[in-house]
C-alpha cells in the first residue's frame, strides 16, 4: 500500500510538491511553538519536598517533609484553600537533606488540600506535591463530654480517698482524665488516670475538699494537639472520723495465725510476744495461751474437757502509746457463755487481776457478749504518752467454757 502511494506521488509531480510543502509547514509550526515555550530559556526543575505527611491539630496542621539534597532550593511554599492562602518556609543550607516540621494555622475546620512547591533563587519551582490533612476546632470541641464519677469517698480505716470512674467509648478519642486536688499539706497536685483505669487512690487527699477533673481526647491517631472537656468539680465528703490501723506500729504477733514461743507439738502452747500469766497455764501448768486449731494458731482460753478451770488468766502486751483515742479489737472470735472474761487496757506493765479490772483498768469491755459476736471492740483515750498493758483476762470454771481469738487490731481514732 505504501509503495503504491509513493509510486503515484512520483508519477504526479504536483502531488509530490504539495506533500513536501505540507510537511515543511508542520515542522515550522512545531518549532515556533517550542521557541515560544522556552523563549525565556530551558525549563529548570528543582527537587521537590519528599516523604510529606500532614498531622492533624487544633485549628492547625503540622506538615512534615524531607528537603531533598538539591542545593538550589531556597524556599518552600505551602498553598491551600484553592491557593488563596499560603505559607512561605525559607530553606537554609543547613536544612538541605533534612526533615522539616512546620505548623500551618487554618481557621476552617475540616479536610484541607495542600499543594507544596520548592523554589530556587531564580523563581524556578519543583513539580507540585499534593497532599491533604484535617483540622479540628470548636465543632469537635463542642461534642466532648467529661468522664463520669460513680463513687468518691474517704475510707475511715485507712484515710485513703478513692474515686471510681465510668468507662467511655474509645472511638471518641478519649485516652485519659486529669484530676487536680488539694493535698494534706494544702499544696495542689495533678494526676492523670488512663482511660483503662477505673479507680484512683489518693493517699494524701485533704479530707472534705474537692477535686477538679477534665477528660483528654485525641481526635485521631496522628493529632498533634490534645483536646479537653470542660472542667467538672466534685466535693468529697469527709468521714466523721478516721480509723487508722496502727497494729504493726505498736503490737507484735497480732495474727491471724498467731506464732508460738513453745508448744507441746500437738495442740497447746504459749503465744509468742505476749505475756501469759500463771493463771492462764492450765495445760500441765505449762501451756495455755496458744492453741493450734484447724490448721492455725489462736489465742486461747479453755476450761473443762479434761482441763482445770482458770483464775486470773491474763494474756497481754505492754506498749507505750502516745496521746490519742484508740480502738483495740479482737476478731475471729469463737466462744461460748460462762465465767468472767474481759478485753481491757490498764496503766503500767501488767493487766489488773480479773476482780480488779472494773475499777483499776483504764477501759474494759465484756469479752464474751451474748449473743456471741465475731468481733469485740474496746475504745479508750489517753491524754498523754502512757505505758499500758492491753489484752484479755478470764476466770472460768471447768465447765466447758472457752474463748478463741483469731487476730487482734489496734486503730487510732481521729475526729475530723
Amino acid at each position: 500500500m505504501k509503495n503504491n502511494i509513493l509510486s503515484r506521488l512520483f508519477k504526479q509531480p504536483r502531488l509530490l510538491l504539495l506533500a513536501m510543502m505540507t510537511i515543511s509547514l508542520a515542522s515550522c509550526e512545531k518549532a515556533d511553538k517550542y521557541k515560544e515555550f522556552v523563549k525565556d530559556g530551558e525549563i529548570s526543575y528543582i527537587g521537590k519536598l519528599d516523604s510529606v505527611k500532614v498531622y492533624s491539630g487544633k485549628n492547625r496542621v503540622m506538615i512534615k517533609g524531607m528537603i531533598t539534597s538539591d542545593p538550589k532550593i531556597v524556599e518552600c511554599r505551602v498553598f491551600w484553600n484553592n491557593k488563596k492562602d499560603s505559607l512561605v518556609i525559607p530553606v537554609t543550607k543547613e536544612m538541605i537533606a533534612d526533615t522539616i516540621h512546620r505548623f500551618v494555622n487554618i481557621a476552617t475546620e475540616g479536610f484541607q488540600n495542600f499543594v507544596i512547591y520548592t523554589y530556587d533563587a531564580a523563581g524556578n519551582r519543583s513539580i507540585p506535591v499534593n497532599t491533604s490533612g484535617r483540622t479540628y476546632g470548636s465543632r469537635y470541641q463542642a461534642g466532648l463530654t467529661n468522664r463520669d464519677i460513680t463513687a468518691a469517698k474517704t475510707d475511715e480505716t485507712t484515710g485513703i480517698t478513692t474515686v471510681d470512674w465510668l468507662g467511655m467509648d474509645r472511638l471518641t478519642g478519649v485516652f485519659a482524665t486529669d484530676i487536680t486536688y488539694t493535698k494534706l499539706n494544702n499544696q495542689s497536685a495533678t494526676v492523670r488516670i488512663p482511660i483503662d483505669s477505673s479507680r484512683i487512690a489518693l493517699k494524701d487527699f485533704k479530707y472534705g475538699s474537692t477535686i477538679n477533673y477534665k477528660t483528654l481526647f485525641l481526635p485521631d491517631t496522628i493529632s498533634v494537639d490534645t483536646f479537653y472537656s470542660a472542667v467538672s468539680t466534685r466535693q468529697i465528703v469527709a468521714p466523721a472520723f478516721l480509723k487508722i490501723n496502727v497494729t504493726n506500729t505498736y503490737l507484735k504477733n497480732a495474727g491471724g495465725n498467731f506464732s508460738r514461743s513453745s508448744w507441746d507439738n500437738s495442740r497447746w502452747g504459749l503465744v509468742a510476744d505476749w505475756t501469759t500469766s500463771a493463771g492462764a497455764k492450765n495445760v500441765n501448768n505449762t501451756y495455755g495461751s496458744y492453741e493450734f486449731r484447724n490448721g492455725s494458731g489462736m489465742i486461747s482460753f479453755e476450761a473443762g474437757w479434761g482441763l482445770p478451770g482458770i483464775t486470773d488468766a491474763l494474756i497481754y502486751q505492754t506498749v507505750s502509746l502516745p496521746a490519742g483515742t484508740y480502738s483495740f479489737e479482737a476478731n475471729g472470735l469463737d466462744q461460748n457463755a460462762g465465767g468472767t472474761r474481759y478485753i481491757a487496757v490498764g496503766a503500767g506493765s501488767s493487766l489488773p487481776l480479773v476482780a480488779n479490772i472494773p475499777t483499776a483498768a483504764i477501759k474494759y469491755g465484756i469479752l464474751n457478749p451474748q449473743p456471741a459476736t465475731a468481733t469485740v471492740k474496746l475504745e479508750f483515750t489517753l491524754t498523754q504518752t502512757t505505758q499500758v498493758s492491753i489484752g484479755f483476762a478470764a476466770t472460768m470454771a471447768a465447765n466447758g467454757y472457752y474463748t478463741k481469738i483469731g487476730n487482734v487490731r489496734l486503730y487510732t481514732i481521729q475526729n475530723l
